[in-house]
């Protein structure tokens, strides 16, 4: 706790990074920053934002980039993401952004970095509303919700919990029906190959198994059928994730303290080898180390060197990715690392396209333009939304030439990314070592359901199946509910930003050392550590953690409300002064509202009363004037809206921007939820078509002579669709 401005000025002189979360005038300590010096400011709503000064939380996060409007049941109040996700994606945001920005710290003045907790959110559920659009469906449930209460999945019920099943791609149908004791649907033609179920009606499958389910034990049914690489996952509790046997072989939970109690808690969201993430020190109590910190330590010399004139490429310019990225998770975490400024090459496949590409075998009816050349694989929504910024290049890596090229292309990367199973890139001869012998200080990085080791480490998994397998559906849902899944595959995005954030601090390590880093991320530990408040608090209090809605555990009012013509408005007063202004303006002056405790412990009553006013009221009137007198509030959007028609704010801060494809044309889409103050960053490329940059990789990077190149698009090895 800092007691004088001279006490702060001396730690903001002597520091390498500040941290600030107010979108207030700068403290005139700020003005001690060293030249060499990164000031990150992490707020709701960002400092370029109309939005900017108005408070937001969970809450409003929720509302505003479309998680409410997927996430709950239909004909049902609009549902929150849980407890503090907000905050933790901004958080991830800000970790990566000054240990990026830290990178070109001695290339000119100290740097700013304004990151919106709200933008960064946004990325976390934008595909399926940009996919709608391109499918000009009118409006998207997202690839979960949607659903009527009590409607079978996606979580199931069986003798001892619940499960999810990803039905519609299951290998090994018939053993896996036999598993579950339906033979007869194992057998039926239509549904045994993989490919083509997901338009198969599986009604009968769907009744069947709710029959038979009840009748069988979760983890005999989990280990029968992933050992069928089958997609499956089973809902943990926060007792569950304690004893499980994964979680324990990976030590990923940690002995802590709090208020001098043994807890445990999660640990690093990804293993680094061979030079492991360590807990040196509990969360701090207040002023604990008051005598420790107030003395400012000096600060370093460092030589000036000339400002670059790259700027606006952004803080990684100059680092190398190749990327095996697929789906979301690898897609994304890179598209990252490429709207920081890093050259990302991805490498695609001519004969098994990523499934992103693969949602549609038709061009979408909302993009489809006579004027244009177009094909499937290069104007789908899903993939057009995570791959910006990057180049591709086709490889058939079953021929030997194929993985040839790559054995070339490697040395000069710094960086190597997949999101495979753990045994396809060891079966391509892929080990740190030779990583290391070929290009030293090389970072191989992975994302997968359960990481590289423990006895599910080849086990298949997805977002739905890690979401229930994480803890995360058991304290996500309405109050009082037993748990649900989201309305999208939060633990793709998730696992994104863990992965960028430990590849960053992979690259200061080599960067000091030139020791090679691997880093092993577990979507299941990702997303347990973006919940681990209630893995604490189930060892604290002994009380497990369970879904919370739309409320707070502390604050009062916390909730989503009806408001005029079927809308929905998000509210929370989360001070005592928003409190009182919202109090005056309504009308509540009763006495057991007066505090924050008496607000909660009468929240049922209070909740009412705000019923009836938000139900009389114009959506768009009410935000604006509660966001005036400081009430974090907000509509609550359709995530189709926000990708067809985006709100002013989005398009006036720039984040979400008109984007030209080659083929789908202009389309709006999500950007960079940060701004640099060293230089307005350059316009975003678009996704790349498949195999577009085959040519200009090979011929430029390898030296190969046309004549060579045209021999391997002849021999399908390498090239477009257009070759």
């Amino acid at each position: 706790v800092i007691k004088h401005e001279n006490e702060l000025e001396g730690l903001i002189g002597s520091a390498d990074v500040v941290i600030t979360t107010s979108d207030g005038p700068p403290r005139p300590a700020l003005q001690q920053l060293r030249d060499d010096a990164v000031h990150v400011c992490i707020t709701a709503h960002g400092l370029e934002d109309s939005l900017t000064g108005r408070p937001g939380n969970t809450l409003t996060h929720s509302a505003r980039v479309g998680w409410s409007y997927i996430n709950g049941y239909r004909d049902e109040p609009p549902l929150s993401m849980p407890r503090h996700q907000g905050g933790v994606v901004g958080g991830v945001t800000g970790f990566i952004t000054a240990a990026a920005a830290l990178r070109r710290r001695d290339q000119g003045p100290s740097e700013h970095i304004d990151v919106s907790e709200l933008e960064a959110f946004a990325l976390t559920v934008h595909p399926w509303g940009v996919a709608a659009v391109y499918h000009d469906t009118g409006g998207t449930p997202g690839p979960s919700g949607g659903r009527r209460r009590g409607d079978p999945g996606p979580l199931w019920d069986l003798a001892d919990g619940r499960m999810n099943f990803g039905l519609a791609d299951f290998h090994n149908w018939t053993e896996a029906m036999d598993a579950l004791n339906l033979p007869e649907l194992g057998r039926r033609q239509e549904l045994i190959p993989d490919i083509g179920r997901h338009s198969q009606n599986m009604r009968e499958v769907v009744i069947s198994m709710a029959e038979t389910l009840p009748k069988l034990e979760r983890w005999d049914i989990f280990h029968q059928l992933a050992k069928l690489r089958c997609v499956i996952g089973v809902v943990q509790d926060f007792d569950d994730i304690g004893s499980n046997p994964q979680v324990a072989e990976r030590d990923f939970l940690v002995e802590t303290t709090l208020d001098g109690q043994s807890v445990r808690a999660a640990g690093a969201p990804a293993k680094l080898s061979p030079s492991p993430w360590q807990l040196y020190n509990p969360a701090p109590r207040l002023d604990e180390d008051r005598v420790a910190v107030v003395k400012p330590r000096a600060a370093p010399s460092r030589p000036s060197t000339p400002t670059p004139n790259n700027l606006s490429e952004g803080p990684l310019n100059g680092v190398r990715v190749l990327s095996f990225g697929q789906a979301w998770s690898g897609t994304f975490g890179t598209e990252l690392l490429a709207l920081l400024g890093a050259d990302v090459v991805q490498i695609g496949s001519l004969h098994r396209p990523d499934v992103f590409r693969r949602i549609s075998q038709q061009v979408p009816k909302g993009i489809v333009d006579a004027n244009r050349p177009q094909h499937p694989l290069n104007t789908q929504g899903h993939y057009n939304s995570v791959n910006l910024h990057k180049r591709e290049v086709t490889l058939d890596l079953r021929h030997e030439r194929g993985l040839e090229l790559l054995w070339q292309l490697l040395p000069k990367f710094d960086i190597l990314a997949d999101n495979f199973r753990p045994t396809v890139m060891p079966s391509w001869g892929i080990s740190l070592e030779k990583l290391h012998e070929i290009r030293p200080g090389m970072i191989w990085a992975s994302v997968s359901g359960y990481g590289e080791t423990g006895p599910y480490w080849d086990y298949p998994a997805n977002g739905a199946t890690t979401e229930p397998m994480a803890g995360l559906s058991s304290i996500h849902g309405y109050e009082g509910d037993r748990g649900m899944n989201t309305g999208g595959l939060y633990p793709d995005p998730i696992g994104g930003y863990f992965v960028v954030a430990t590849i960053m601090a992979a690259l200061a390590h080599r960067d000091r050392t030139g020791e090679a880093q691997r880093v092993d991320l577990s979507m299941m530990e990702a997303v347990t550590a973006v919940c681990g408040d209630a893995l604490l608090e189930y060892d604290a209090t002994g009380s497990l953690p369970g879904p919370g809605g739309n409320h707070h555990p502390r604050i009062a009012p916390h909730n989503n409300y009806e408001a005029a013509d079927g809308e929905w408005l998000a509210l929370a007063a989360e001070t005592e002064d928003s409190w009182e202004r919202f109090a005056n303006l309504i009308g509540i002056s009763d006495k057991k509202f007066a505090t924050l405790g008496l607000r909660k412990a009468n929240e049922v009553r209070l909740d009412e009363i705000i019923a009836s006013w938000c139900i009389r009221q114009n959506v768009y009137e009410a935000e604006e004037l509660l966001g005036k007198i400081g009430v974090a509030a907000a509509r609550v959007s359709p995530l189709y809206e926000l990708y067809s028609r985006p709100d002013p704010h989005f398009e006036a801060s720039g984040f979400i921007r008109g984007i030209e494809h080659p083929e789908a044309g202009k389309t709006w889409l999500p950007g960079r939820p940060w701004r640099f103050s060293a230089a307005k960053s350059c316009p975003i490329r678009p996704a790349p078509c498949v195999g577009q940059h085959s040519y200009e990789v090979l011929t430029g990077e390898l030296g190969l002579s046309d004549v060579e190149y045209r021999s391997l698009v002849d021999a399908g090895i390498t090239g477009s669709l257009d070759d």
